[in-house]
């Protein structure tokens, strides 16, 4: 009866040691966090925090990249921050609008070793040559071709090294002609609002929270 019992005790353990195995397995796949309906999530702590589709049209206050040129195509960007407690790689990651999505081909994909320190925000213009220290964040032109964010109809989608979808912008449901960003509101955590709304004649904040300060 003692062995039964042993035997017993013995295959309950396993029993639970499995168990276990499987939920801590399962609990790793849980790497997306619902946040709001316009890009649905947040993944490992990387978040997607402002997008400029609609850069302003005037000449002095449109040039966002700080090249001293206001292009429509070079002074789109998108805002990317690691908001976790720990550096993450994203060496790999892709972005796309909906017509390179279509192809599979990338606007932009971040070279080999592009590494984020907590706290600090990644920033890709469409083109030109980036000049200003944005934040001390990383900034990038986009690789591929311009980010090229139509003002109606188009979808951000970025993906990571292994070519999974980590999330998606639609344009679809905001506003044609912006004429500034829209950011999130707090920053890292709220939905998407116009930039504008959050500080007053300030029309976008790239590589900064939106009232200027680093994040």
């Amino acid at each position: 009866m003692r062995f039964k019992s042993f035997i017993k005790i013995i295959s309950l353990s396993l029993f639970f040691i499995l168990f276990l195995l499987i939920s801590n397995q399962c609990s790793k796949t849980q790497d997306v966090v619902p946040i709001d309906p316009i890009d649905s999530i947040i993944y490992y702590g990387f978040v997607l925090n402002e997008v400029l589709y609609d850069p302003p049209t005037d000449t002095i206050e449109g040039d966002a990249n700080g090249d001293g040129d206001r292009d429509a195509n070079d002074d789109e960007f998108v805002e990317f921050v690691n908001s976790s407690a720990n550096s993450l790689d994203i060496s790999g990651y892709k972005l796309y609008d909906s017509d390179r999505l279509a192809a599979n081909t990338p606007n932009h994909e971040f070279p080999t070793n592009t590494v984020l320190s907590p706290g600090q925000a990644a920033v890709v213009f469409g083109g030109g040559t980036p000049t200003g220290n944005f934040g001390g964040s990383l900034v990038f032109a986009a690789s591929g071709q311009v980010l090229n964010l139509n003002n109606s109809g188009d979808v951000l989608t970025v993906k990571n090294s292994n070519d999974s979808t980590i999330f998606i912008f639609d344009i679809t449901p905001l506003s044609n002609n912006p004429n500034e960003s829209y950011t999130r509101s707090p920053d890292l955590s709220g939905d998407f609002v116009q930039h504008s709304g959050l500080n007053p004649g300030v029309l976008f904040s790239p590589g900064t929270k939106s009232d200027g300060t680093n994040f």
